[in-house]
């Protein structure tokens, strides 16, 4: 017979477990007086058909609610370490996403403002500064587009001295034979109106749209002082002044309004 170490039960041989205690069994009776410990009558045919299918799988029985035996493999916990671990690794996954997002981002906003940065200076420096000329528009500043709004408004004033000397002169003559001098004069100021137009259609360093309409404002100066000469000197020769003189006055009427929107605009 074999005997439990610990509780001094008695067990049957090739027994190596206590089915009481679980402990370690030894061939001989433990001394000390400790007493044999009988399992509970209801557990008897139980522990007997356990020893029984124990017997014959050739294991060891050990007793149900006491510790395992040695070298039982432990079972691993529901959650704990491996929940951690899955946490773990989720918030990892997510900080290498909204890594590679923000670099997307970076990368993405500095090529868009290169882009952007070399457009802007691919685009002539004339164009990047040209005021719209709009409501009150952009004012011009240079020295010479200032001289030649002054030319615009001297020969506006002597095409108007032109045409009121040729009235006066008809008051008295029926045709501008004998009116050599007014008629050089308004030959000088046709001279004077070409020569400005030529000049504001070579005027750089100013508004384009501003040096535009200063020069179709000087178009139509010649027109006007073309036609006061004209019919001077068709007059002169016999003819009729008034064909020359109505293409002046034509000419006056679309001045007077394209002056008015030329200060408006550009003055």
């Amino acid at each position: 017979m074999r005997y439990c170490t610990n509780c001094g039960a008695e067990l049957p041989e090739g027994t190596q477990l206590c089915r009481n205690c679980g402990h370690g069994v030894n061939l001989a009776k433990p001394s000390g007086g400790a007493q044999t410990v009988s399992p509970p009558i209801g557990l008897q045919g139980n522990r007997t058909g356990a020893q029984q299918g124990n017997a014959a799988q050739g294991g060891p029985a050990w007793r149900q609610g006491s510790g395992m035996p040695p070298g039982t493999p432990q079972q691993a916990q529901s959650g704990g370490t491996s929940g951690k671990t899955g946490l773990l690794i989720g918030c990892g996954v997510l900080l290498v996403i909204g890594f590679f997002l923000l670099v997307v981002g970076g990368v993405g906003y500095y090529l868009y403002s290169t882009d952007r940065d070399e457009a802007k200076s691919a685009v002539p420096p004339q164009q990047q500064t040209q005021p719209a000329a709009q409501g009150k528009g952009a004012r011009q500043s240079s020295a010479e587009w200032n001289d030649l709004v002054r030319e615009k408004d001297e020969i506006d004033i002597a095409i108007g001295e032109i045409a009121n000397r040729a009235n006066q002169h008809l008051k008295n003559y029926p045709d501008f034979r004998n009116a050599p001098g007014l008629i050089n004069d308004a030959r000088a100021v046709l001279e004077r109106a070409r020569k400005a137009e030529s000049r504001a259609a070579s005027l750089r360093g100013a508004d384009p749209a501003g040096c535009n309409a200063l020069r179709s404002l000087f178009a139509v100066e010649v027109h006007r002082a073309q036609g006061l000469y004209k019919g001077m000197v068709d007059s002169s020769n016999g003819g009729d002044y008034s064909y020359g003189f109505s293409e002046g006055t034509t000419a006056s009427y679309a001045f007077d309004q394209a002056n008015a929107d030329f200060d408006r605009l550009y003055r």
